[in-house]
């Protein structure tokens, strides 16, 4: 512990956790305004060394929002860190520091957000980047304790334009060419913001838990991608392995395999998309008209056979369809909820035809009194309604 911690403060240590102190993530303790001279005391004592301006210099210099390191451990240290200052409408965005490990217990100094009471959670490093209501006497208190020329120096390094790394390490940097307007080529190299590691982590790690029957089923192919042995090289602010994840499109369902999938949940009975029929119903009108003027044993008998066959491969249409819906949903594990099927004058009618007329002279076909009267003298059709 540092040697100008008050006794008071010492004595009060053992009954403070030190992760509760030290830490780049809110941990619960709230904090009264009056309190944070005493907060920013609690947490002096648990370094070991003092909290210098070279040392905030140092973490402010090595803080960025795109730590080159989660490409490539490889990366030198010296272009390890890319800052660039988009601000999100009148605020600048996050960033997180890539420190060598005796640095980080004054990252979390800085990083960790203090939770004041009446304000929402921000740390040193927030309120210096974008200031709030809470700024001043967050600062002023960081400044009594650690000292103004601390506290100068984070804000002048936290906000000063880093220069932009010269050079990339050997291995595992991906590479783009971009085709420039006069014939040549611009070499890119992607990287993701920090924040977005532990965002990353944060979205996906329920999809590593254990199956359960209340939890919703996990989507996509997730990995989990170790980057370094040791993580808190990169930043004492993130842990783990690198998650990735690939997302692979659900396959397409044919217009049957929906039609199936439909009906089983209870939707409407499924299409007959043979596109014969159309035709064959159609041609059993013109000959029921014809009849009207012109009939004997053989024309009514043909008029008789091609209702009977229409009706003979609709109810086969059907049966076959309820075979296969089951199938179906055993196969996707699906409950069958099945609607009322259709009837068979409904089956036939239900299909693209061509114009007001065509439609208009299949119904009149379906519903005349021949047809009703081929439907009540078929067995297979009473035994399918």
């Amino acid at each position: 512990m540092t040697d100008d911690v008050d006794e008071e403060v010492e004595k009060s240590i053992p009954s403070v956790k030190m992760e509760l102190l030290l830490s780049f993530k809110a941990t619960g303790r709230n904090i009264a305004k009056d309190a944070l001279r005493g907060e920013f005391n609690l947490i002096k004592a648990c370094l070991k060394s003092p909290f210098t301006p070279e040392i905030a210099k140092r973490i402010a210099h090595k803080s960025g929002h795109y730590l080159i390191k989660l490409v490539s451990p490889r990366t030198d240290g010296d272009n390890a860190i890319l800052r660039i200052e988009v601000p999100r409408g009148n605020q600048l965005g996050d960033i997180l520091p890539s420190t060598n490990a005796p640095d980080i217990p004054f990252c979390k100094v800085i990083f960790r957000p203090l939770e004041i009471d009446g304000y929402p959670p921000r740390s040193v490093v927030d309120l210096i980047r974008n200031p709030e209501e809470q700024t001043t006497i967050v600062l002023d208190a960081f400044a009594e304790v650690f000292g103004t020329d601390v506290l100068e120096a984070l804000k002048t390094s936290l906000l000063t334009v880093l220069p932009a790394p010269t050079q990339l390490g050997i291995g595992e940097f991906p590479i783009i060419f971009v085709p420039r307007p006069d014939g040549q080529d611009l070499q890119m190299t992607p990287v993701s913001p920090a924040a977005a590691f532990m965002g990353m982590k944060r979205v996906t790690d329920h999809y590593f838990q254990k199956a359960h029957p209340d939890r919703p089923v996990p989507r996509g192919k997730w990995t989990r991608q170790a980057v370094s042995a040791k993580p808190q090289n990169i930043s004492g602010a993130i842990g783990g392995p690198r998650v990735r994840f690939r997302a692979d499109m659900p396959t397409q369902l044919s217009h049957e395999e929906a039609d199936l999938f439909r009906f089983a949940q209870g939707g409407a009975f499924p299409l007959w998309r043979d596109s014969e029929v159309a035709a064959r119903i159609l041609h059993y009108g013109d000959r029921l008209t014809a009849d009207n003027e012109f009939n004997n044993k053989n024309t009514r008998a043909a008029l008789d056979r091609m209702a009977d066959d229409l009706i003979s491969d609709a109810v086969e249409f059907i049966q076959d369809t309820l075979c296969e819906t089951t199938d179906y949903a055993k196969r996707q594990g699906l409950s069958e909820k099945h609607s009322a099927r259709p009837t068979l004058p409904q089956l036939l009618l239900k299909r693209r035809w061509e114009g007001k007329d065509a439609e208009d002279k299949a119904r009149k076909a379906l519903t005349s009194p021949h047809f009703e009267h081929r439907l009540t003298k078929s067995r297979e059709a009473a035994e399918v309604l």
